[in-house]
């Protein structure tokens, strides 16, 4: 049964599925007794809609609207689509809990390709591979982030050394003012972070604009990485147009710099190469179909925002491992037209959306 929906759901990544092909195959696949998920297959008795007939296109999805899903409560076993193949084996991840308790999805294989197109993307930029080792500097479980990075430094051919980072010890530590706590912790990582430099080629690292920054201060950790390291991945937290220009011109001039926005829920969105006419020094390219994005007003939620306008971003994600309908996150972002006949909309100007009654806290990631 699993087969079925190969060419749908796993094709050659040069031969992506039409939007409203994937939204038919993944209301099957998710509602149907045989191959969906307890979770989903149990919710759809409650709906004034079936699914498997009345979602045709990505147009229908809006019959989601009024079904909200906790995606922090539900038991994750229950997200394990019963059609899955026999020996593939998932894995539990959960969010950085900014705005509340953690959410937590399943992935067996949709991150993996996620991540190979987001490599695809890096080898347009020149990003390195095949020489040296990669370091992370952020967090690893229970989030996503590791995977998706053992997955591209393996796919580049590079060895992959990782300093854990733990997001929201350091935002409990800003959040409550105690900002002599929380430089110590930063100091703690990049002792680490001297530590891998002393022995290791690292000629990649990914982390966040804030640890970078932090890097640029730390001579005894900065010199030795502006010497070697020739591809720099940023992403996990905002950054704006100055301190982008300064790590890239001034920090770390011999370095390949190319952000990654994404979320646990939505995955990846890498940047794409840059354009002669861009209206943003970075602009992302989210992994349309599988994963489909739209900025919406706030004060409007149904009104969907014209190009170079800025919305809160609405994410729906079409995969064989797990199904999200459409869902306000808590970013705002500038659209953007998309060019070279790329299906979906790119973005800029990714930040935290902060209204009167949430505030966020962006710590170090």
């Amino acid at each position: 049964m699993a087969d079925d929906f190969s060419s749908v759901f796993e094709p050659p990544l040069d031969q992506l599925p039409d939007i409203d092909d994937l939204v038919r195959a993944t209301m099957e696949w998710h509602f149907s007794p045989l191959t969906g998920s307890p979770y989903w297959v149990e919710r759809a008795k409650g709906f004034s809609f079936d699914p498997r007939t009345d979602v045709q296109c990505l147009a229908d999805l809006r019959l989601f609207a009024d079904v909200p899903v906790d995606w922090s409560q539900i038991p994750a076993h229950q997200l394990v689509p019963r059609g899955s193949a026999p020996g593939v084996r998932y894995g539990i991840y959960e969010s950085g809990g900014a705005t509340g308790a953690p959410k937590r999805i399943v992935d067996a294989t949709s991150r993996r390709r996620n991540v190979q197109w987001q490599s695809l993307l890096l080898d347009e930029q020149g990003f390195p591979s095949g020489e040296g080792n990669w370091l992370h500097i952020g967090p690893t479980g229970p989030h996503v982030m590791a995977k998706n990075i053992t997955t591209l430094s393996e796919l580049r051919g590079m060895l992959c050394y990782f300093v854990d980072l733990d997001p929201r010890w350091v935002r409990r530590c800003v959040g409550e003012g105690r900002q002599s706590e929380f430089r110590r912790y930063v100091d703690h990582i990049l002792d680490q972070v001297k530590d891998v430099l002393r022995t290791q080629d690292i000629r990649g690292i990914s982390t966040t604009p804030r640890i970078l920054e932090s890097i640029g201060a730390r001579e005894d950790v900065f010199a030795p990485l502006r010497e070697s390291v020739r591809g720099i991945i940023w992403g996990g937290t905002s950054m704006d147009g100055e301190t982008l220009r300064l790590i890239d011109e001034e920090l770390f001039p011999q370095a390949k710099l190319a952000g990654a926005y994404g979320n646990t829920m939505m995955g990846v969105a890498p940047q794409r190469t840059p354009r002669t006419g861009d209206k943003a020094p970075c602009v992302f390219r989210p992994f349309h179909p599988y994963t489909v994005v739209e900025l919406v007003d706030p004060a409007q939620p149904d009104r969907i925002v014209a190009d170079d306008e800025e919305g809160r971003v609405v994410i729906t994600v079409l995969t064989r491992d797990y199904f999200t309908p459409p869902t306000l996150e808590r970013d705002v972002a500038t659209r953007r037209a998309s060019v070279d006949g790329f299906p979906g909309i790119e973005l800029s100007g990714v930040r935290p959306y902060e209204s009167a009654s949430t505030s966020v806290v962006e710590g170090v990631y």
